[in-house]
């Protein structure tokens, strides 16, 4: 897909807000994530994570978006139990933003498998963020990148279910000024 072909992707997807990709990254930078299924409790770690994160991320002149693969009614119910309610957030459960930004499936070793299970055991019993009903693709795996004017400057791709972003790292990234 060559950058024409991006850019049009994406202003042909709105957010909740009627906002797009490409409106919102002409505006100011946009960490834009993608979560796996609502029912993850990896992603419900990476919501408390990005709610604990908020001042920093606002402190980077950063705005938050978030890519998932929930109906809006749902999206907006688990968003708001982070306090994220507020957050421009695309429902795609075509997948289209995740192909976009080639935010890819994994393996089903990747997802569930058994190295994912000692992770998986931490986050989800230590750490308390409770498994919801699996959703539309639990092959699908989250990405983290920081948008701007439509050009990716930053990003992380997870490796497997459990691969969470450095969130200090990902912030520290250096933004192009015009």
């Amino acid at each position: 897909m060559d950058q024409n072909q991006f850019k049009a992707a994406l202003a042909a997807f709105p957010s909740s807000q009627g906002k797009t990709l490409d409106k919102l990254s002409e505006e100011r930078p946009v960490l834009v994530v993608f979560l796996r299924h609502g029912g993850c409790p990896f992603c419900r770690q990476v919501l408390a994570q990005l709610q604990a994160l908020s001042a920093k991320i606002e402190q980077r002149n950063l705005q938050l978006a978030i890519v998932h693969m929930m109906d809006l009614e749902q999206a907006d119910k688990l968003l708001s139990r982070y306090a994220l309610e507020n957050v421009q957030h695309f429902s795609d459960p075509e997948r289209k933003l995740y192909e976009v930004f080639q935010v890819r499936r994994g393996k089903l070793s990747e997802t569930i498998g058994p190295a994912i299970w000692w992770s998986g055991f931490k986050t989800t019993i230590l750490s308390g963020y409770l498994p919801g009903i699996p959703g539309k693709d639990i092959q699908q795996l989250g990405a983290a990148i920081i948008l701007d004017k439509g050009n990716v400057v930053a990003s992380h791709f997870s490796q497997n279910s459990s691969d969470l972003p450095d969130w200090d790292q990902l912030l520290a990234c250096e933004i192009p000024h015009d």
